[in-house]
């Protein structure tokens, strides 16, 4: 008889700048670069369809409890490669947190 472990679910809010609000060509090059990895990465991690709030400029990234570590240390990486490429500093503009399975609910909008 074989066990088959139970998969858990962290729910990450990924907030990020918008483009257009960029006072300069090297901050929408480094917001545009975020915006683009941080999406291509929660979407190849994700278990459960990305979700989009506008009003807050987040999205949503249902991850298995197994690649939490490995989503929270990507997406740091690419903070840090977007401060190093663009000299902007992202993480006063660009973070994630963990939020409950209702918030993600909540949201009606998908990717």
């Amino acid at each position: 008889m074989s066990i088959n472990p139970v998969s858990f679910k962290g729910v990450y809010k990924v907030t990020l700048p918008h483009v257009d609000s960029a006072k300069n060509e090297k901050e929408k090059a480094a917001y545009t670069e975020m915006a683009i990895n941080t999406i291509v990465m929660g979407m190849n991690a994700s278990v459960a369809e990305p979700k989009a709030d506008e009003k807050s400029g987040s999205i949503y990234f249902k991850i298995n409890d197994a690649n939490d570590v490995k989503f929270e240390k990507g997406f740091a990486g690419l903070l840090k490669n977007c401060n190093d490429q663009f000299k902007v500093d992202m993480a006063k503009k660009a973070y994630i947190e963990k939020v409950s399975d209702a918030e993600y609910n909540s949201i009606k909008s998908s990717i």
